[in-house]
């Protein structure tokens, strides 16, 4: 099918921003404040020495490596009377995914929603769930704050008060240890797949991690990015009470929280989903155009995957991951 010439979708999931607070001993919770330091670095980079075309620069000299780097960054440490690191975000789950926010083509508008309605029969959506689910409850959005002494995690039911708790996610994340808690997972996973597909059940949860760390650890909030700023580093943070207290941005959150694709050749772990699931470690795009795994080309086919999800195929059939890659695009588009 041709694809639209204007073409624009609506995320599902919506992320508030993660708050960090320290508890002292009398279980208080008080905001994480970032501490601002000059330093005397050392000349790492690689512009200090080499040309731009790699030879060494003839203005390089020993001494002049030798020099101090003068930077102005900011850091964060537990207090040194803390007794645990909470991180607190919510979370909303909205069904947007089946259907295209803005489209020339009717016919393609009209075919994206019966491929959702096709791949809901199927139990589709329940895949996705499933995989956004562990990356909650497995702690990978805490990124370099994984790293404990011991992590719990909760969930919490905004609207009827329940809750889910996980204990020692710091030793069952690398291997995703959750079958102990398949029963009560199997329950949140319907949370999920309702709110993905249905419009009358959104979601709306409070995500909570208790973190053990030794004493005066390192955390690793977001990093900021701002032009023209005198600071080398700077750390996202926002204003509880006329101080500075640094979060997690929703980008942040976002990033691990989509990171549920290894439907791509070769794949040997989760990427987080886009067009092209571009990969910014390794520098690449797994789903490049010349693949023709990318969401655009996934979408030519779309008349395709409509009579293979109707013939209900089962959901381990190699020919469903090309299907299923073009869903997370459509629920994590920003």
């Amino acid at each position: 099918m041709k694809l639209c010439s204007q073409h624009a979708q609506q995320r599902s999931i919506y992320l508030g921003k993660g708050l960090f607070f320290w508890v002292d001993n009398e279980a208080r919770e008080h905001p994480l404040l970032p501490d601002t330091t000059t330093i005397a670095a050392t000349k790492e980079g690689y512009a200090e020495a080499y040309a731009a075309k790699g030879g060494v620069k003839e203005s390089c000299q020993p001494s002049s490596l030798s020099h101090a780097n003068i930077q102005t960054i900011q850091e964060v440490y537990m207090p040194p009377e803390s007794e645990a690191l909470v991180v607190r975000f919510s979370i909303r789950i909205k069904a947007h995914s089946g259907q295209l926010y803005q489209c020339d083509r009717p016919e393609m508008k009209e075919a994206v929603a019966r491929l959702s309605d096709a791949y809901k029969e199927v139990g589709g959506y329940r895949v996705l769930a499933r995989r956004y689910l562990e990356n909650l409850l497995l702690g990978n959005w805490l990124w370099e704050n994984q790293y404990t002494l011991g992590t719990e995690i909760r969930l919490h039911d905004c609207r009827d008060k329940d809750q889910m708790i996980i204990d020692h996610v710091e030793t069952r994340r690398w291997n995703r240890e959750l079958d102990d808690l398949e029963e009560s997972i199997e329950k949140w996973v319907d949370r999920f797949e309702k709110a993905l597909t249905s419009l009358r059940d959104s979601c709306s949860l409070l995500v909570e991690a208790r973190l053990m760390l030794p004493l005066c650890s390192e955390v690793f909030p977001s990093q900021a990015f701002a032009d023209g700023e005198s600071r080398s580093k700077l750390l996202a943070t926002c204003e509880i009470n006329s101080e500075e207290q640094v979060v997690f941005s929703r980008h942040k959150l976002g990033a691990a929280l989509h990171e549920i694709d290894d439907w791509f050749p070769g794949a040997t772990s989760r990427k987080k989903v886009s067009a092209y699931c571009a990969d910014r470690k390794e520098l690449t795009a797994h789903r490049h155009p010349s693949t023709g795994k990318d969401y655009f080309s996934l979408l030519k086919n779309i008349e395709r995957y409509i009579e293979f999800l109707v013939a209900k195929p089962d959901l381990n059939d190699p020919a469903m991951d090309d299907i299923t890659s073009l869903w997370p695009a459509m629920c994590a588009v920003v």
